[in-house]
């Protein structure tokens, strides 16, 4: 009878070791966020949670403001007296296209921002912003800026009574930098001294950032695969939707045209826009020393909260085939194919760039041939674990005798921190007799035949607890595994009766939802 090896069954668990206190409090900090997502899964289900596209509902929201602006554009006219006037000629247009027009122009701007936001905080508390990933967080922050400054200058352009106000205050926060020989807020004294080149320049800033956003969104996704652009179709048109009703009910209005002679009285701030407005009531200086340093202490977060060393994937030219299936699966573009240098039976290798790999292992999964390596261990060590574990699990239950619980092996990724506190050292799980857990930093690392070798080995079951698709740690690895369960993608899962595999999506914190749904997939067995 074959004997399991206990060093090999808990290499496919190792000890985690304790997480320093900031990354633990970011972890409790994701938890939280986490149980928000699976309330809004539960109200309108996962594909629909808005939460899970906040990147491209930025995007989407970013090109209705882009055409919105071209449409004001066309009617817009500079000066201190014209530009007010323009703005409202445009609301005062027939069958109210204009006040639409500048309404969705102003939400849509509004809604790119929030949305931008919340994506970076997903990818804060979800963990997705160090190692590889210190570009996506560098330029996603590079992109909120530009974003808020096109619609800060939007602001001015109105020049209104509000726009006077944010001028003159920025002007003096801004007149303790070295750029400026003279104060720049006497520009705005008196109507007459303010020039019409001023407004062309902010004009001119207003409508070029949007292509400094374009270059800045290739340099945000140039390190993925299979990049998405807009959300899905449903959320595409419920925000389009929102807008729309928004703009309907509360028309973006202007104040009184601006007339720095003329005292404004109370005057409305957009916190939405001007945060730092209360810092123009302290010493510019200190204010600038307060941006500043917020602004060096998000970007430095990275590296400041960033985990242990992921392991990364290499190739093993020896057994590589040239078959291209992890150069296609690679959701980061981090294997590419050249041509192979000392020739032989197969034209092509695989390689892999390090400073792109996560060390998701969704490579190891599409490679028939195990000539990937994750971490420096092929995948031979994993199927070795894999099979002493369920042996292991076979042999108890049979000690325990008629009536035990059918042995199961389960596959978790993002679960695992969650379901440390219920595991063995050998993987068993607590309150689910006959299971055996094995943790994987992402399920698109399976490869089928391991499915097929599992029950081969004696595991009545195999349970596999993945992402959320819509919020995959590796953007497809859950995907990816469903399609190849499913036959629709190489490798194939085959030769499996109905019923012995099941795969499920689970939020990170769902732990009761996963040991009730593993139970009842144990009673269900064939």
């Amino acid at each position: 009878m074959f004997q399991p090896d206990p060093a090999l069954a808990l290499t496919a668990f190792p000890p985690r070791p304790r997480e320093r206190a900031h990354r633990r409090v970011l972890h409790a900090a994701g938890a939280l966020y986490q149980w928000l997502e699976v309330a809004l899964d539960r109200l309108v289900s996962a594909p629909l949670n808005p939460l899970y596209h906040t990147g491209t509902i930025a995007v989407f929201s970013l090109a209705v403001a882009t055409v919105t602006g071209i449409y004001l554009f066309l009617f817009y006219r500079v000066g201190t007296a014209a530009a007010h006037a323009s703005i409202e000629g445009i609301m005062a247009q027939p069958l109210g296209i204009g006040a639409l027009m500048r309404s969705l122009h102003r939400y849509s701007s509004d809604a790119a921002l929030l949305a931008a936001a919340l994506h970076g905080g997903k990818m804060l508390l979800n963990d997705r912003f160090w190692g590889p990933r210190w570009i996506g967080w560098v330029t996603g922050l590079s992109l909120m800026a530009l974003v808020w400054i096109t619609g800060a200058t939007g602001y001015w352009l109105v020049w209104d009574a509000q726009a006077l106000v944010l001028s003159v205050t920025t002007a003096r926060f801004l007149d303790v930098t070295p750029f400026f020989t003279e104060p720049i807020v006497q520009t705005f004294v008196r109507n007459d001294a303010i020039q019409k080149f001023l407004f062309f320049i902010v004009l001119f800033i207003h409508i070029t950032i949007p292509l400094l956003i374009g270059a800045m969104y290739w340099l945000h996704v140039m390190r993925l695969a299979r990049a998405r652009f807009f959300p899905p179709r449903v959320v595409l048109w419920v925000t389009g939707a929102a807008l729309i009703v928004a703009s309907l009910l509360r028309p973006a209005l202007s104040g009184p045209a601006a007339d720095p002679a003329v005292l404004p009285g109370a005057v409305p701030v957009d916190w939405f826009y001007f945060p730092y407005f209360p810092l123009t009531r302290l010493d510019p200086r200190t204010g600038w020393a307060l941006v500043a340093g917020t602004g060096a202490l998000v970007v430095s977060l990275p590296w400041l909260l960033r985990g242990r060393a992921l392991p990364r994937a290499t190739v093993e030219t020896v057994a590589c085939t040239g078959c291209t299936r992890c150069y296609k699966d690679c959701p980061y573009d981090a294997i590419i194919m050249v041509p192979r240098a000392e020739g032989g039976r197969y034209r092509t290798e695989a390689v892999v760039n390090p400073a792109r790999c996560v060390g998701c292992g969704i490579c190891v999964g599409a490679c028939d041939s195990a000539g990937i390596l994750l971490g420096g261990e092929p995948a031979r060590v994993l199927t070795g674990a894999v099979t002493s574990r369920i042996v292991a699990v076979r042999n108890a239950q049979a000690r325990a005798g008629a009536g035990a619980a059918r042995p199961v092996l389960v596959f978790a990724c993002r679960l695992m921190p969650h379901l440390e506190g219920r595991l063995g050292a050998d993987g068993t799980l607590a309150g689910v007799p006959g299971a055996t857990v094995v943790g994987l930093p992402c399920v698109g690392m399976l490869h089928p035949e391991m499915l097929e070798g599992a029950l081969a080995a004696g595991a009545d079951g195999v349970y596999v607890a993945g992402c959320v698709p819509e919020d995959c740690q590796a953007r497809e690895g859950s995907a990816l595994l469903a399609e190849r369960l499913a036959g629709r993608r190489l490798p194939k899962l085959e030769h499996v009766a109905p019923g012995r595999v099941r795969l499920d999506w689970y939020s990170p914190v769902e732990v009761r939802r996963l040991l009730g749904d593993l139970r009842a997939f144990q009673r269900a067995l064939p």
